[in-house]
């Protein structure tokens, strides 16, 4: 499989790894930045000598055909890189949010529909939908729940507003996905919004059931995400042992071990690459993230 990869980032790097699990066999890194470029080669080429790693900048997408192009770079710019990348049948993954909401505010469906006129085979990705079936295991479905809280802090580089413009689309993906998809069509009331510098949170409630999303970046320590249902508290940390990335759920003071969502993610995509209701589930959820995340920024 032969894959472009904009961008030179940590989540890049994540994707990177990614890509190479499903089977890619070269891959082409493009960043502004030459050396960033060319260094994250170097890196990569000696620990997997069988692919392909170089260099290039945005004109060869417009030279070359790729099987899969994977945008990674700030969420300001991912709408310029759809822009420019000629309309074809290659794969288009774009890491989340498909736009920004801060920067388009008010026009973003129009700049959507654009996007999705010229891309049918385009997908953001959203491994949250994934961790959400595992955290749902371990609550009664036919149990009545009033609370969910969804704190999720992370080391990212975005302050204020653009931690609900770059976290939100995780937290709608993993509620969507945890109540069956049916979360983000019910009427939703905003009680409270709290913004600081690194902290952005909401108390909210949809469908009879009262939120609070506590998104948080720049933070010192490992990201972690912690569930409250109710009473019962459920928490995802994450660790490297012997180079292996790991992801662990804690519940009553138990440790589990569970697949990388991200791993999963992009072992779907390989999985129904060729598959139209795979691309169109993708985009129906991405539209109604976009939808509700913006009545948080009116």
């Amino acid at each position: 499989m032969n894959c472009a990869l904009i961008g030179t980032s940590k989540i890049a790097e994540v994707h990177l790894l990614e890509l190479i699990k499903i089977g890619a066999k070269k891959i082409v890194i493009i960043s502004r930045n030459i050396n960033r470029g060319k260094n994250l080669c170097e890196k990569y080429k000696y620990k997997f000598p069988n692919v392909n790693f170089c260099y290039s900048n945005k004109k060869i997408l417009k030279e070359k055909r790729f099987d899969l192009i994977d945008i990674c770079t700030s969420n300001s710019t991912h709408d310029l890189y759809l822009k420019y990348i000629n309309k074809s049948n290659n794969i288009i993954l774009v890491e989340k949010p498909i736009i920004s909401l801060k920067k388009f505010k008010s026009n973003y469906k129009k700049i959507l529909d654009q996007i999705y006129k010229k891309n049918n085979r385009l997908l953001v990705c959203y491994p949250m939908t994934y961790l959400a079936k595992k955290f749902k295991k371990y609550f009664n479905s036919k149990k009545k729940y009033n609370t969910f809280d969804f704190i999720f802090h992370t080391g990212g580089r975005y302050n204020k507003e653009n931690i609900n413009i770059d976290l939100m689309p995780h937290a709608l993906s993993f509620i969507s996905s945890f109540f069956s998809n049916k979360m983000l069509y019910k009427n939703l009331k905003i009680n409270n919004i709290t913004v600081k510098k690194n902290k952005w949170v909401s108390k909210f409630s949809l469908d009879n059931i009262n939120f609070l999303f506590d998104l948080s970046e720049k933070n010192k320590s490992k990201t972690s995400l912690t569930i409250k249902y109710n009473k019962k508290k459920i928490i995802r940390n994450t660790k490297i042992i012997n180079n292996l990335f790991l992801n662990i759920l804690i519940y009553k003071n138990k440790v589990n071990k569970i697949e990388n969502p991200m791993t999963e993610f992009f072992e779907d995509l390989k999985k129904n690459k060729n598959s139209k209701i795979f691309y169109e589930k993708n985009k129906k959820l991405t539209y109604q993230i976009m939808n509700t995340n913006y009545k948080f920024l009116i």
